[in-house]
């Protein structure tokens, strides 16, 4: 497997056969994972067999290495992982903690993302600038080119926006 990512966590059970239900952190509505996913809960790794969108925020899930409730109750609020190449699919939203070791350059000056804050309206990336860490909007970052590959957004930031 490749760089794992932060994808969201085990929110509740549903249901008598292990369906669990995962809150996202993603850019973007929620999409059901494709059979096949590859999931990392802790030491355990889950298998998708099946899942459906449940709101803007949440899936619904049914994973091969798990089929009671009781297996999917030891789960809960268990942070989910997944690999990052499985997810960086046409139509996926970007799992937003993918962002976390990017470099943004804008106008021939070189941001470091330090951290990511993640918040289902308007994530930031927290950027370290001239001496001082600052927020860049997730939504203003991608309005450049990013290459995932090399870990650069390249992206003309509105001037002052350190000072924010």
């Amino acid at each position: 497997m490749g760089n794992r990512v932060s994808y969201g966590y085990v929110e509740r059970t549903h249901g008598l056969k292990g369906r669990m239900i995962l809150k996202l952190f993603v850019f973007g509505p929620a999409v059901p994972l494709t059979e096949g996913t590859v999931l990392f809960a802790g030491d355990r790794i889950l298998t998708v067999t099946r899942s459906r969108k449940r709101d803007n925020e949440r899936v619904t899930v049914d994973c091969s290495e798990v089929w009671k409730k009781a297996q999917a109750a030891e789960l809960t609020g268990e942070s989910v992982e997944v690999d990052i190449d499985q997810v960086l699919k046409t139509g996926f939203p970007l799992p937003v903690y993918g962002f976390a070791e990017f470099t943004i350059v804008s106008r021939g000056e070189i941001f470091p993302v330090v951290e990511v804050e993640y918040n289902n309206s308007n994530p930031q990336l927290i950027v370290q600038g001239n001496g001082r860490k600052f927020p860049v909007p997730l939504t203003l970052a991608l309005t450049g080119q990013v290459d995932s590959a090399e870990r650069i957004i390249r992206v003309d930031l509105p001037e002052g926006l350190e000072e924010i």
